[in-house]
C-alpha cells in the first residue's frame, strides 16, 4: 500500500491547479485581510481568518485528492487495473483517506507560519497542537465526499461538481460569509453542514474555548454516511464491471 500512497500523492502535487486553487488562494485572502482591527467572539481577524482560510483549504484538499482524479480513473481504465491488483478493497480505501489527509497538511501549514509570522498572531504550543489537531482530523468527512463525488460522477463534470459543492459549503458554512449576516433559511441549511461545524471547532480550539461534542457529533455522522455512500457505489462497480 505504502507504494501505491506514495504514486498517488507524487501525482497530485504535480497538478498546478490543486497548489494554486487550494494553497495559494486562501494565502493571498489571508495577507490582503488579516491585518484589520477587530475582535469577534474573543478572536481577532488575523485569527478568526486564520482558520476560515484553513477549513476552506482543508475542505478543498481533502475533496481534491479524492474526487476529480478517482472520476478520471474510473473513466479511463484505471480503476479496472486496480481491482485486479494485490490492492485490497480497505487497502485502496485506505491509501485513500491517507492521501487526502495528507494533502491537506501544506495549506494549513503555510497558514499557520503565515499567521504567526505576518499575522501576529499569539498561539500557545498546546492551543496550536489542538487547532491543528481539529482541521486535520475535522476534514475526514470531506475526504469521503470527495471520494463520493468521484464515483458517482464521471471525469467530466467531477471537477465541477466539487468546486460547485465547495463553494456551496464555504459560503453556508460561515467561511466566507458571517454565519450570522445569512438569510434564516440558509442559517438552517448552513448549521447542518460539516463546514459550520468544523469552521465551529476551529474557533473555539484558537481561543482556548471547549470543543462542542455536538460538533464533533455531526461531523463524525457526515463521515459515516458519506462513507457509506462511496463504499456502496465502490461495490456496486465491482459488480458491473
Amino acid at each position: 500500500m505504502i507504494p501505491f500512497l506514495r504514486f498517488e500523492l507524487v501525482r497530485t502535487l504535480r497538478n498546478v491547479r490543486f497548489l494554486v486553487m487550494l494553497v495559494a488562494f486562501p494565502v493571498l485572502i489571508y495577507v490582503i485581510y488579516a491585518r484589520q482591527r477587530g475582535v469577534s467572539e474573543g478572536l481577532t481577524v488575523a485569527k478568526l481568518l486564520l482558520v476560515s482560510m484553513a477549513v476552506y483549504s482543508g475542505m478543498g484538499s481533502a475533496m481534491f485528492a479524492s474526487g476529480p482524479q478517482l472520476a478520471r480513473e474510473r473513466q479511463n481504465g484505471w480503476m479496472r487495473q486496480l481491482r485486479i491488483s494485490p490492492i485490497s478493497t480497505p487497502g485502496w480505501f485506505a491509501a485513500k483517506l491517507v492521501q487526502a489527509i495528507l494533502m491537506i497538511i501544506p495549506g494549513l501549514a503555510v497558514l499557520i507560519v503565515l499567521a504567526l509570522t505576518y499575522g501576529h498572531v499569539h498561539l500557545t504550543a498546546p492551543r496550536l497542537g489542538v487547532l491543528a489537531a481539529v482541521l486535520v482530523l475535522g476534514a475526514i468527512p470531506f475526504c469521503a465526499l470527495g471520494l463520493a463525488i468521484g464515483l458517482i460522477f464521471d471525469g467530466q463534470t467531477a471537477q465541477v461538481a466539487q468546486m460547485i459543492t465547495l463553494l456551496v459549503l464555504a459560503f453556508l458554512g460561515g467561511i466566507f460569509i458571517q454565519w450570522s449576516s445569512l438569510p434564516h433559511g440558509m442559517q438552517l441549511v448552513g448549521k447542518v453542514l460539516p463546514s459550520y461545524h468544523l469552521a465551529q471547532l476551529g474557533w473555539n480550539a484558537a481561543a482556548g474555548r471547549p470543543l462542542g461534542m455536538a460538533d464533533v457529533a455531526v461531523l463524525a455522522a457526515w463521515a459515516a454516511g458519506l462513507g457509506l455512500i462511496a463504499a456502496r457505489r465502490w461495490r456496486n462497480e465491482s459488480i458491473t464491471s
